[in-house]
């Protein structure tokens, strides 16, 4: 098991946003200055780059204290995705203590006050928290559609297709086996847009060896639907930071509903602001953009 050195700085706060070779600059920085304006406690940011563009480092040249964590050859989306952000937490805590970590999509963005006071709250009257964020229901309160990573899980753990991923699947199949022990559905999992994660599921994930796992890599399934499933099988709780006032308001492609109806509901993460209707990526953010300006200017107290 490997041992962690308690003797470093403590941050509120650590915050992670995967960067791809697609990722635009002035949207990353925008989502950046979003969490920055509306967070009041400390923090540090890391960019988990997987361009291989240089684009990490063309962002935190702006923006000092800013973190580039680059993998060291393409890892991609899905289960690549988990490998890059795996190396990024990693690094988080094997030089900070932190109260919890925040994951953001580059397309997710923060609009409320103080992002982390709910999970805080949760994380009091439950230490075996996790992972929290949109889940398990979407924001019209339906549960989500888990049908297909549930398929490859039990495509990978009950079927002859185990052979395809041999490795890879005989480790998922202790992890799958001790998830459901510990309450896991299989296929659930917290939406991967942004969410939030304790620092005491990523030392466990850390000591596991789970940060990162290297054969997962050809796992077909995406990091959210593994890193459910790990917290799972090391007994910690997924837990539902999106109804009744709570503060995620997350879909996957898209915004839920109207930049008016998020705040008018008082979210604070919200993800995808690459469309609304008619409105684009560029127009959504402007939208957010202005009122964080006009707030600046005239010292309007946010929610």
């Amino acid at each position: 098991m490997a041992q962690l050195n308690q003797l470093k700085p403590y941050y509120n706060t650590i915050v992670v946003i995967p960067v791809g070779p697609g990722s635009c600059t002035d949207f990353i920085a925008d989502t950046i200055n979003s969490f920055i304006y509306y967070n009041q406690l400390t923090y540090r940011i890391i960019l988990a780059d997987d361009s291989h563009q240089g684009i990490g480092t063309a962002i935190a040249s702006y923006y000092p204290g800013v973190e580039v964590i680059p993998t060291r050859k393409p890892m991609g989306g899905w289960a690549g995705l988990y490998i890059t952000l795996a190396l990024a937490f990693r690094h988080a805590i094997e030089n900070y203590r932190f109260s919890v970590l925040l994951k953001l999509d580059t397309d997710a963005l923060v609009i409320g006050s103080n992002p982390q006071q709910e999970i805080l709250q949760h994380l009091t009257l439950n230490p075996l928290i996790g992972i929290a964020g949109q889940y398990p229901l979407d924001y019209h309160g339906k549960p989500w559609n888990i049908k297909w990573p549930q398929q490859r899980i039990l495509n990978g753990t009950r079927t002859w297709k185990f052979f395809r991923r041999p490795i890879a699947n005989w480790q998922l199949i202790k992890l799958y086996r001790q998830a459901l022990k510990n309450g896991y559905l299989t296929g659930e999992s917290v939406f991967g847009g942004a969410y939030f994660m304790s620092e005491a599921l990523l030392i466990k994930l850390f000591n596991s060896g789970l940060l990162p796992n290297y054969s997962f890599l050809s796992l077909n399934l995406g990091e959210d639907h593994i890193f459910s499933l790990l917290a799972k099988s090391l007994g910690f709780d997924l837990e539902n930071l999106s109804s009744n006032g709570l503060p995620f308001g997350c879909a996957w492609k898209g915004l839920p509903v109207s930049p008016e109806k998020l705040l008018q509901d008082k979210k604070k993460i919200i993800h995808s602001v690459r469309f609304w209707n008619d409105l684009n990526e560029a127009e959504i953010r402007t939208y957010f953009k202005n009122r964080r300006d006009l707030n600046s200017q005239f010292n309007i107290p946010d929610f």
